[in-house]
């Protein structure tokens, strides 16, 4: 597992104008791996609110592939301001021989459920890991609409800027992130940095079909690691203030032949260090 290190003064001195305080208790050069660099950037849409929709699903749950198609219709609705993420994790996304072969559980995945889901099972779902209205943290598909529309009016508090490059060649992602504080935070925030796949293609039970055995699924938004450990790192400790900037790279992480590299997208968010509340996220295709 790769940590974070904080990027180089020169790098610094050209990105933060002059009225960030960025945070930098030791400087490493960051050396990147590779020749063959697909570079990308989310400039152009990091200045508005994000929000984060979790889907935690299985393979062998009836129910999910509903829950899944909220999920992405309301995707297609929000466009850029709404990041997906589908976690497979609990009883209904276990390995079952001969038809459900595939595992597409994480680490950070379990984990997550553990804590958040637990015995309500699939499909459920959270929205910024935050109580929109009295619908809970935790809530079904069928209010996934309602709790996404209220995240939106939340205020922006922290800007990602985020920038990749991506090696064809040796499969080799090195990830740079640059965090600004919008407005003053009293409490500690984490940073999380995960890679989602779309369009795998794998076994689903469906119950809205007959037979409910769907062979040719295709899954979309599915969370496949993190970069940072579970519950990732911390941003920034309090007080934090009004321009306050961390600066964090992943070099040289090496992505699986299992990943569609096409299809691949980084997914960066903080949320809160005591409440877990999601601040907020940004998605970024690598290639």
């Amino acid at each position: 597992m790769k940590h974070p290190i904080l990027i180089g003064t020169l790098f610094v001195l050209a990105v933060i104008s002059s009225c960030d305080k960025v945070t930098e208790p030791r400087v490493k050069q960051t050396v990147v791996v590779g020749s063959q660099f697909v570079t990308k950037t989310n400039t152009s849409i990091a200045h508005f609110k994000k929000v984060l929709l979790e889907d935690y699903t299985g393979h062998t749950c009836g129910n999910c592939p509903a829950a899944a198609d909220v999920a992405h219709q309301l995707a297609v609705k929000y466009g850029d301001t709404l990041v997906v993420l589908a976690v497979h994790a609990g009883f209904f996304s276990k390995v079952k021989l001969p038809e459900y072969p595939a595992s597409y559980t994480t680490t950070a995945g379990n984990d997550w459920d553990a804590t958040f889901i637990g015995n309500a099972g699939n499909p459920n779902g959270m929205t910024n890991r935050k109580n929109y209205a009295g619908n809970g943290v935790v809530n079904k598909e069928t209010k996934w609409p309602t709790t996404v529309s209220l995240a939106l009016n939340d205020p922006m508090v922290v800007r990602l800027d985020l920038e990749t490059k991506y090696d064809t060649v040796v499969r080799s992602l090195s990830t740079s992130i640059k965090a600004k504080f919008l407005s003053a935070y009293s409490k500690g925030t984490k940073l999380s940095v995960v890679l989602m796949e779309d369009g795998i293609i794998g076994a689903q039970t469906d119950y809205r079909v007959s037979p409910d055995l769907v062979e040719d699924y295709e899954f979309e938004h599915m969370l496949r690691k993190s970069l940072n450990d579970s519950w990732g790192v911390v941003l920034k400790d309090p007080p934090i203030a009004v321009n306050d900037s961390v600066l964090v790279s992943y070099p040289n992480v090496g992505l699986e032949t299992t990943l569609n590299d096409k299809k691949v997208s980084l997914v960066v968010f903080v949320y809160d260090a005591t409440t877990k509340e999601v601040l907020q996220v940004e998605k970024l295709k690598i290639r």
